[in-house]
């Protein structure tokens, strides 16, 4: 496992070659620096926001408000996470003939980097046109630099971690833990001190 300062994974799990702007459900996991809860306690099962988790909490609302191309739910802030289940809808072409063609599975099958494959170079890894890895970075940014305006000590975890949901089996199990996570909190692997016993 790869490691940052010896302690913490920042491995990404970005599949090679696969573009991050088809349409398909991703389960996206940003972390804070060295996991500190610097977004607030879980008080009744529920958050309770420091400054910085009000600005996160902030900053999301108003990403999701703007990025109506996409749909960002269910979505969880957590102490020192943040989980989102973001949706980007099926395409929509018009062939030469005229005829209509929509994809209706929005779980795609992941197709492999293999420069052989058909599909190989319609879903190769263009980071200035890549919707998900976009939203994320411009949003770690606007927190970051929020925060700093206000003399707040933050930083974020070295890149993030993603999913590509398959099926709608996955898709429900995730969406439940999503919703649970701050029920379950002292059972997640980011609790203080789940995170101290895999060190």
């Amino acid at each position: 496992m790869d490691r940052f300062a010896e302690k913490y994974s920042t491995k990404s799990s970005r599949l090679f070659n696969y573009n991050y702007s088809s349409p398909g459900i991703y389960f996206i996991t940003i972390c804070t620096l060295r996991h500190n809860n610097f977004f607030g306690k879980i008080i009744d099962n529920k958050i309770k926001f420091t400054k910085m988790g009000i600005i996160a909490k902030d900053e999301l609302l108003k990403t999701i408000i703007i990025r109506d191309n996409l749909t960002i739910n269910p979505w969880v802030i957590m102490p020192n996470h943040i989980h989102l289940l973001i949706t980007l809808p099926n395409t929509h072409v018009e062939t030469p003939r005229g005829a209509s063609l929509h994809k209706n599975q929005i779980f795609p099958p992941i197709i492999p980097s293999h420069k052989n494959h058909p599909e190989y170079f319609s879903r190769l890894n263009v980071k200035s046109n890549q919707e998900i890895p976009k939203l994320i970075n411009q949003f770690k940014s606007r927190v970051t630099i929020i925060c700093r305006e206000n003399k707040l000590f933050f930083a974020w975890q070295p890149r993030y971690y993603d999913e590509i949901v398959k099926d709608q089996g996955r898709f429900k199990k995730i969406k439940t833990y999503i919703i649970n996570n701050p029920l379950n909190w002292q059972k997640d692997k980011y609790y203080f001190n789940n995170l101290k016993n895999n060190l």
